[in-house]
């Protein structure tokens, strides 16, 4: 009779015993969701496999094992050839062809599915299915029938920790850096804490976990690790996320991230925090220069309205370099003054990128000012030359004449 039902009212550590303790032989399949599909296989009370819809067991056999430098990628090409003519498992494959030693390949498969089955104790949603059988196919040469009681306790006391794991690592996608220390670490042959709880009292300033014990050092204060935490810090080298971290330690999931746990709360490691990409940088000081350009604008527009309106009573007075024949000329008036924002514009790129433009229009096309701003009264393009003392900004007069009323002359930055 198949046993089937809901997570939400029967959890994943009820299901698994009811099958223990019956010693149930058959197929246990759990879903979150259309991709997160899970089937253990049991024997008589005992798990002797799981595999995952999403990521095939042998798929992250294959992975695991190159990345944690245990099997190359020609090595796995070559098996996996081998696999789509003989359609036999890869493990068997690996082995019988001696790419790896039997050992390494039960190991392996031991942490993979043990990995598969604890992800399972912390689903809060989702259905379940136990289908019967008489007997079932597993890989008798290379998996250890394992305890579903052991399994069962280790799986509970993960979800009681990854909490806590999960506040100073949130995702898997965080990179660690060492901290320099005065000596390298040494193992320590101590037993693994059983509990974070028995390591911690709890959280003191700034979520920071009080232990409740010393942390061990050797004679002269060399920090020691256990093999865990030594075999997670060896990896460690600022540019491995937390998860090619557990794909390259040969640890568990659940294994990989306590040592890391307790190498940040040792301050023996930091996270990396990453640069800000040049442009975003260099955008977010634009961002503040567009805003104030959008006031400077404002001033500029204002102050030509005035300039205008006064040219017929005064002389340009605001411009002390213009030549008094040209006093009226509203052309002259309107250019030297986006004359001089340009010039502004020149110097704000100088100051971002050391150097002068190589043409005017990178004035605009690194945001400090519009395309158009680069114009004349009359809409025709200012003219910017550069030479070895600085650069020149000029424009012509209404006929198409250079005049000296309408050309600028400023040196590099720092000249």
């Amino acid at each position: 009779m198949a046993l089937t039902g809901t997570l939400g009212d029967f959890p994943v550590p009820d299901v698994f015993q009811l099958i223990s303790l019956q010693k149930k032989t058959g197929y246990l399949t759990l879903k979150a969701s259309e991709t997160e599909v899970v089937t253990i296989t049991f024997l008589e009370g005992t798990i002797v496999g799981a595999d995952s819809l999403s990521k095939r067991l042998e798929e992250r056999l294959g992975n695991v094992l190159v990345k944690s430098g245990k099997l190359t990628k020609e090595e796995l090409s070559k098996a996996l050839e081998i696999q789509k003519k003989t359609l036999q498992r890869l493990g068997h494959i690996l082995v019988t062809e001696g790419f790896i030693e039997r050992e390494t390949l039960k190991n392996a498969l031991a942490i993979q599915m043990q990995q598969t089955i604890f992800r399972l104790f912390r689903w809060k949603t989702g259905e379940y299915n136990f289908e019967p059988q008489d007997k079932v196919e597993w890989d008798k040469d290379n998996v250890e029938p394992m305890s579903t009681e052991s399994i069962m306790m280790e799986g509970v006391r993960i979800v009681d920790e990854w909490p806590l794991i999960e506040k100073k690592i949130p995702n898997f996608d965080i990179v660690f850096e060492k901290v320099p220390l005065p000596q390298h670490p040494i193992v320590d042959e101590r037993e693994e804490s059983s509990s974070l709880e028995d390591a911690y009292s709890g959280f003191g300033d700034f979520g920071a976990l009080i232990p409740k014990k010393e942390v061990k050092k050797g004679e002269e204060g060399v920090v020691r690790l256990s093999q865990n935490e030594m075999m997670v810090y060896q990896k460690i080298n600022g540019i491995l996320t937390v998860q090619e971290l557990i794909d390259h330690s040969g640890l568990s999931e659940f294994d990989t991230c306590k040592a890391l746990f307790e190498l940040l709360n040792r301050q023996l490691i930091k996270q990396v925090v990453a640069p800000i990409p040049e442009e975003e940088e260099v955008k977010k000081k634009f961002s503040v220069l567009r805003g104030l350009g959008a006031i400077g604008m404002y001033i500029l527009i204002i102050w030509v309205i005035v300039s205008v309106a006064l040219i017929p009573i005064h002389p340009l007075d605001y411009f002390p370099s213009s030549s008094s024949s040209y006093i009226k000329d509203h052309h002259v008036v309107a250019t030297r003054i986006l004359l001089q924002r340009v010039q502004h514009g020149v110097w704000i790129y100088q100051m971002f990128y050391n150097d002068l433009p190589e043409k005017i229009e990178k004035v605009s096309e690194n945001n400090i000012l519009p395309l158009d701003a680069l114009k004349d009264a009359s809409g025709r393009p200012i003219i910017y030359n550069t030479g070895e003392d600085g650069y020149t900004l000029a424009a012509q007069s209404k006929d198409g004449t250079l005049m000296d009323d309408l050309s600028l002359f400023s040196a590099k930055v720092g000249d």
